[in-house]
């Protein structure tokens, strides 16, 4: 595989799986990527969150509820306390006994594969915080997969601080929800190379503002054909989706 700054530069759009194929599976686990993987998506988007023993494992939310057997912060608990939860069952009895993975797994899994796209969680601005932002650039990079990487964030101090310490490193600001700066300001303030919205955000005078200033554009999350139909209209590069399956082929197809 090329580094992705070079692949961005020979691909006019990108399809991404969100969360692995999550509208098929049960979203950031193994089963999950695996089938992203097999629809031929090019790049998988997955969450990183840290352990109570500072461990990287693959998950969106702060807490467990939604898609484990468990309850509580994912931060509070050890990772083998994390690895002991269902976190399968939840989207389909199938998947019964799928658990969350850790991030150097999943990465194995992905490597030659596919790109990564890295979402940083939202985190209290600390010392600790930055510590294992960095922890997570040396695993990359550890795995020579530092350059087969996206960073995406709301969290738009992550950005600014990455930034800082990796300056080549690509990264995509992706909207706060009610934030009135343009896109143009959202990427100058924090340095990011590429801006990423909600379908629903997704409007004519966005997609003017970041043409003017050469700004390349994101959307999530795309599932239908008529989804992406339109936001290729509108002129973004790239997609995430649930669905690879069905966004890949019809984007081939277009």
């Amino acid at each position: 595989m090329i580094p992705f700054r070079e692949f961005v530069e020979q691909n006019s759009f990108i399809v991404c799986a969100h969360r692995g194929a999550s509208g098929i599976a049960p979203e950031n686990t193994i089963s999950a990527v695996s089938m992203a993987l097999e629809s031929g998506a090019p790049m998988v988007e997955i969450d990183v969150q840290y352990t109570k023993d500072h461990q990287m494992v693959v998950f969106h939310d702060d807490t467990i509820e939604r898609t484990t057997d468990g309850s509580g912060a994912i931060c509070e608990m050890s990772l083998e306390e994390v690895q002991r939860l269902d976190a399968g069952m939840w989207f389909s009895p199938s998947f019964a006994g799928e658990r969350i993975p850790k991030l150097v797994d999943v990465l194995e899994l992905m490597r030659g594969r596919a790109y990564v796209n890295l979402e940083i969680k939202p985190r209290p601005d600390s010392e600790e915080a930055r510590k294992e932002t960095l922890e997570l650039i040396e695993l990359l990079r550890s795995m020579s997969m530092l350059d087969m990487c996206l960073f995406s964030s709301f969290d738009h101090r992550a950005i600014k601080f990455i930034r800082s310490m990796q300056p080549d490193l690509p990264m995509l600001a992706l909207n706060i929800p009610g934030d009135a700066r343009s896109p143009a300001r959202v990427v100058r303030d924090c340095g990011a190379d590429a801006f990423g919205c909600s379908v629903e955000e997704l409007n004519p005078e966005m997609m003017r503002v970041c043409r003017q200033f050469g700004i390349p554009v994101g959307v999530y999350t795309v599932n239908t054909p008529d989804e992406l139909n339109h936001v290729v209209s509108m002129g973004v590069i790239g997609c995430v989706t649930n669905m690879p399956h069905v966004i890949v082929p019809h984007y081939q197809s277009l």
